[in-house]
Protein backbone atom coordinates (compact mmCIF):
# COMPACT_ATOMS: atom_id res chain seq x y z
CA UNK A 1 0.00 0.00 0.00
CA UNK A 2 2.84 2.58 0.77
CA UNK A 3 4.73 1.38 -2.38
CA UNK A 4 1.27 2.25 -4.32
CA UNK A 5 1.09 5.76 -2.31
CA UNK A 6 4.27 6.80 -3.16
CA UNK A 7 3.98 6.06 -6.79
CA UNK A 8 0.97 7.89 -6.89
CA UNK A 9 2.33 11.12 -5.25
CA UNK A 10 5.40 10.91 -7.42
CA UNK A 11 3.61 10.70 -10.63
CA UNK A 12 1.39 13.65 -9.33
CA UNK A 13 4.70 15.42 -8.85
CA UNK A 14 5.75 14.51 -12.42
CA UNK A 15 2.35 15.80 -13.75
CA UNK A 16 2.51 19.09 -11.73
CA UNK A 17 6.38 19.83 -13.09
CA UNK A 18 5.00 19.30 -16.52
CA UNK A 19 1.41 21.40 -16.21
CA UNK A 20 4.16 24.49 -14.39
CA UNK A 21 6.34 24.12 -17.46
CA UNK A 22 3.36 25.01 -20.07
CA UNK A 23 1.52 27.98 -18.19
CA UNK A 24 2.06 30.76 -20.90
CA UNK A 25 4.53 33.57 -19.34
CA UNK A 26 3.34 36.77 -18.33
CA UNK A 27 2.46 39.46 -20.15
CA UNK A 28 5.80 41.52 -17.99
CA UNK A 29 7.45 38.12 -19.12
CA UNK A 30 7.00 38.68 -23.08
CA UNK A 31 7.82 42.11 -22.52
CA UNK A 32 10.52 41.66 -20.85
CA UNK A 33 11.90 39.05 -23.65
CA UNK A 34 10.99 41.30 -26.33
CA UNK A 35 12.44 44.43 -24.29
CA UNK A 36 15.78 42.15 -24.17
CA UNK A 37 15.78 41.04 -28.10
CA UNK A 38 15.07 44.75 -29.07
CA UNK A 39 18.62 46.05 -26.52
CA UNK A 40 20.57 43.66 -27.54
CA UNK A 41 19.34 44.50 -31.92
CA UNK A 42 19.60 48.04 -30.95
CA UNK A 43 23.15 47.46 -29.55
CA UNK A 44 23.98 45.40 -32.78
CA UNK A 45 22.88 47.93 -34.89
CA UNK A 46 24.52 50.93 -33.10
CA UNK A 47 28.05 48.75 -33.64
CA UNK A 48 27.57 48.67 -37.32
CA UNK A 49 26.38 52.24 -37.73
CA UNK A 50 29.34 53.14 -35.42
CA UNK A 51 32.12 51.58 -37.93
CA UNK A 52 30.05 52.54 -41.06
CA UNK A 53 31.67 55.08 -43.58
CA UNK A 54 29.44 54.47 -46.57
CA UNK A 55 26.89 57.07 -47.27
CA UNK A 56 24.74 57.95 -49.90
CA UNK A 57 25.81 57.46 -53.55
CA UNK A 58 28.81 55.35 -52.31
CA UNK A 59 26.79 52.39 -51.86
CA UNK A 60 26.60 52.25 -56.06
CA UNK A 61 30.35 51.84 -56.51
CA UNK A 62 31.96 48.72 -54.89
CA UNK A 63 35.55 51.00 -55.07
CA UNK A 64 34.01 53.64 -52.74
CA UNK A 65 32.56 50.68 -50.47
CA UNK A 66 35.96 49.48 -50.08
CA UNK A 67 37.89 52.74 -49.80
CA UNK A 68 35.96 53.78 -47.36
CA UNK A 69 35.34 50.57 -45.10
CA UNK A 70 39.05 50.97 -44.66
CA UNK A 71 38.97 53.74 -42.56
CA UNK A 72 37.07 51.25 -40.13
CA UNK A 73 39.54 49.28 -40.26
CA UNK A 74 42.92 51.25 -39.22
CA UNK A 75 42.90 49.41 -36.15
CA UNK A 76 43.53 46.13 -38.08
CA UNK A 77 46.48 47.76 -39.67
CA UNK A 78 49.70 45.33 -40.54
CA UNK A 79 51.43 45.61 -37.33
CA UNK A 80 54.89 45.32 -39.71
CA UNK A 81 54.03 47.82 -42.16
CA UNK A 82 51.44 50.44 -41.07
CA UNK A 83 50.39 51.41 -44.93
CA UNK A 84 48.72 48.45 -45.47
CA UNK A 85 45.80 46.01 -44.12
CA UNK A 86 45.19 42.56 -44.80
CA UNK A 87 43.04 42.09 -48.10
CA UNK A 88 41.65 39.26 -46.96
CA UNK A 89 40.49 41.72 -43.67
CA UNK A 90 38.93 44.15 -46.25
CA UNK A 91 37.13 42.21 -48.53
CA UNK A 92 35.56 39.94 -44.92
CA UNK A 93 34.62 43.50 -43.60
CA UNK A 94 32.69 44.55 -46.81
CA UNK A 95 31.21 41.23 -47.23
CA UNK A 96 30.22 41.02 -43.66
CA UNK A 97 29.05 44.40 -43.39
CA UNK A 98 27.58 44.97 -46.77
CA UNK A 99 26.91 41.57 -48.51
CA UNK A 100 29.53 42.84 -51.14
CA UNK A 101 31.94 40.39 -52.23
CA UNK A 102 34.79 41.78 -53.59
CA UNK A 103 36.30 39.75 -56.03
CA UNK A 104 39.41 41.67 -57.19
CA UNK A 105 41.35 44.92 -56.06
CA UNK A 106 42.18 47.34 -58.49
CA UNK A 107 45.77 47.71 -57.91
CA UNK A 108 46.32 50.23 -60.66
CA UNK A 109 45.96 53.06 -58.34
CA UNK A 110 48.07 51.35 -55.34
CA UNK A 111 51.47 50.57 -54.04
CA UNK A 112 51.07 47.08 -54.37
CA UNK A 113 52.01 44.45 -51.85
CA UNK A 114 50.92 40.35 -52.23
CA UNK A 115 47.47 40.23 -49.84
CA UNK A 116 47.41 43.54 -48.55
CA UNK A 117 45.93 46.56 -49.36
CA UNK A 118 47.63 49.97 -49.79
CA UNK A 119 45.99 52.59 -47.44
CA UNK A 120 45.73 55.91 -49.60
CA UNK A 121 46.78 58.70 -46.89
CA UNK A 122 44.23 61.01 -46.28
CA UNK A 123 42.13 63.19 -44.12
CA UNK A 124 38.54 61.58 -43.60
CA UNK A 125 35.25 62.40 -42.01
CA UNK A 126 33.92 60.37 -38.64
CA UNK A 127 30.62 59.83 -37.64
CA UNK A 128 28.91 59.01 -34.09
CA UNK A 129 25.54 57.64 -34.18
CA UNK A 130 22.51 57.41 -31.80
CA UNK A 131 19.89 55.72 -32.75
CA UNK A 132 16.09 57.80 -32.38
CA UNK A 133 14.11 54.85 -33.53
CA UNK A 134 13.34 51.34 -35.13
CA UNK A 135 11.13 49.96 -37.39
CA UNK A 136 10.68 45.71 -38.14
CA UNK A 137 9.60 45.92 -41.99
CA UNK A 138 7.01 43.47 -43.42
CA UNK A 139 9.88 41.68 -45.52
CA UNK A 140 11.93 41.00 -42.19
CA UNK A 141 14.53 44.13 -42.57
CA UNK A 142 14.95 47.13 -40.41
CA UNK A 143 15.14 50.44 -40.60
CA UNK A 144 17.01 52.59 -38.17
CA UNK A 145 16.85 56.38 -37.67
CA UNK A 146 19.31 57.85 -36.11
CA UNK A 147 21.19 61.42 -35.33
CA UNK A 148 24.26 61.28 -36.25
CA UNK A 149 27.35 63.56 -35.00
CA UNK A 150 29.33 64.21 -38.15
CA UNK A 151 33.53 65.44 -38.07
CA UNK A 152 34.62 66.45 -41.10
CA UNK A 153 38.27 66.06 -40.89
CA UNK A 154 39.07 69.78 -41.76
CA UNK A 155 35.73 71.63 -40.40
CA UNK A 156 33.40 72.15 -37.20
CA UNK A 157 31.70 69.06 -36.33
CA UNK A 158 27.52 68.64 -36.49
CA UNK A 159 24.38 66.96 -36.38
CA UNK A 160 21.70 65.42 -38.87
CA UNK A 161 19.77 62.75 -39.35
CA UNK A 162 20.38 59.14 -40.88
CA UNK A 163 18.21 56.56 -42.34
CA UNK A 164 19.76 53.02 -42.68
CA UNK A 165 17.89 49.74 -44.30
CA UNK A 166 19.33 46.57 -42.33
CA UNK A 167 18.45 43.01 -44.35
CA UNK A 168 18.81 39.94 -42.39
CA UNK A 169 22.02 37.82 -43.24
CA UNK A 170 23.24 34.76 -42.59
CA UNK A 171 26.63 35.03 -44.21
CA UNK A 172 27.29 37.92 -42.40
CA UNK A 173 29.14 37.98 -38.53
CA UNK A 174 26.87 40.92 -37.80
CA UNK A 175 23.53 39.14 -38.84
CA UNK A 176 22.37 41.53 -40.75
CA UNK A 177 23.89 43.79 -44.02
CA UNK A 178 23.77 47.41 -44.17
CA UNK A 179 21.58 47.95 -47.72
CA UNK A 180 21.72 51.57 -48.20
CA UNK A 181 22.35 54.25 -45.46
CA UNK A 182 21.19 57.91 -46.16
CA UNK A 183 22.67 60.87 -43.97
CA UNK A 184 19.86 63.36 -44.51
CA UNK A 185 20.88 67.51 -46.25
CA UNK A 186 24.43 65.99 -46.62
CA UNK A 187 26.05 66.34 -49.97
CA UNK A 188 27.89 63.36 -51.24
CA UNK A 189 31.78 63.15 -50.78
CA UNK A 190 32.10 65.00 -47.21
Amino acid sequence: MKKKVFIFALLFCVLLLFACAFIPASADDAKATVSTRDSVAKARFLNMLNRNFVYNSDFENADAVMENSILALLDRRDSQDPDYISEAVVKGFVNDMYGIEIVEINEDERVHKDGYVYIVPCGFTSYKHDITKISRNEDGSVTVFSAVTVSPHDDESFVTEAETLFVPSENSAFGYNIVYSELKGVADGI
